[in-house]
């Protein structure tokens, strides 16, 4: 049984690529370069662009599960591929953004939901991974904590903040057991932390002080949209910070029901990734 890996440089892709490899899986790792890839011995490298149909058959070939990345340009071209190829089962990396009751209005919730319902309708079965914010969000803190100090909008927004190895070990027990069919998963970590208890826990593993300062839903806006994120996007992300100031995110046992323990706190995330606080910005990241 092979399991192709898409998105194989990304931190979850990475991530679940190791977690298979460890359970004596066969694993194939795609990426759009797969010339830039490092990959554990034994592990097979592919190019696909999950946008560019012709590089799929390759990819999928001889392949029984996939852990695919939301791409809704080209979703049509994937689903036909794996289906000739005879995927069984497919692990798609989506959003919590489409189980908000404001779904319907959210540019993210809809991008992520056209693959969801591809899939739903496709002819092998799928899984769907809801995740909540992931905790190397706060990665986007690294130059500002290089100035010893964390800027954000609402610090007193309370998330479910994930490691991405929680998310890579529930997609990776599912793509080996084929559990959990027709399902969607709403991944968190175990609390709902603030980005200001956060920052205080990074300041104590790293052994420095790191004051907040507040920044207008303005500013964190511009500061999103200088590092390129499309610009309907900050005041969606943004109106979701202001409403966990009042009301907590939902948080879930599900990682433990996958995977028989419970998930990782945000401070095992930062002592995981103490190193890339360490090293100037854009060097070495994750």
């Amino acid at each position: 049984m092979t399991i192709l890996v898409t998105g194989a440089r990304g931190n979850v892709g990475r991530a679940v690529l190791d977690e298979l490899v460890a359970a004596g899986q066969d694993v194939r790792a795609a990426s759009r370069d797969a010339t830039a890839l490092e990959v554990p011995d034994g592990v097979a490298k592919v190019s696909a662009d999950l946008e560019d149909p012709s590089t799929l058959d390759a990819a999928v070939a001889g392949v029984s599960a996939v852990f695919l990345y939301t791409r809704p340009q080209g979703i049509e071209g994937f689903v036909k591929a794996a289906h000739a190829a005879g995927v069984g089962h497919v692990v798609l990396l989506s959003s919590a953004a489409t189980l908000e009751p404001e779904s319907a209005q959210s540019r993210i919730a809809q991008l992520h939901h056209a693959v969801e319902q591809a899939l739903a309708a496709a002819p092998f079965a799928s899984t769907v991974l809801n995740p909540g914010a992931f905790a190397t969000n706060t990665l986007g803190w690294r130059a500002d904590i290089a100035e010893g100090v964390v800027r954000t909008a609402y610090p007193d927004s309370r998330i479910g903040a994930i490691h991405e190895r929680d998310i890579a070990a529930v997609a990776a027990r599912i793509l080996i057991d084929g559990s959990h069919v027709g399902e969607a998963l709403a991944l968190t970590g175990p609390e709902p932390i603030s980005f200001r208890e956060q920052a205080a826990t990074l300041a104590d593993v790293l052994g420095r002080p790191l004051p907040v300062e507040e920044l207008t839903a303005e500013e964190a806006a511009g500061r999103m949209t200088a590092l390129g994120w499309p610009p309907e996007v900050p005041p969606e992300i943004l109106r979701a910070w202001a409403r966990t100031v009042r009301e907590p995110s939902l948080v879930t046992d599900v990682v433990r029901e996958v995977t028989g323990r419970p998930p990782r706190t945000f401070r095992q995330w930062a002592e995981d990734h103490r190193a890339d606080f360490t090293r100037p910005p854009g060097v070495g990241s994750v």
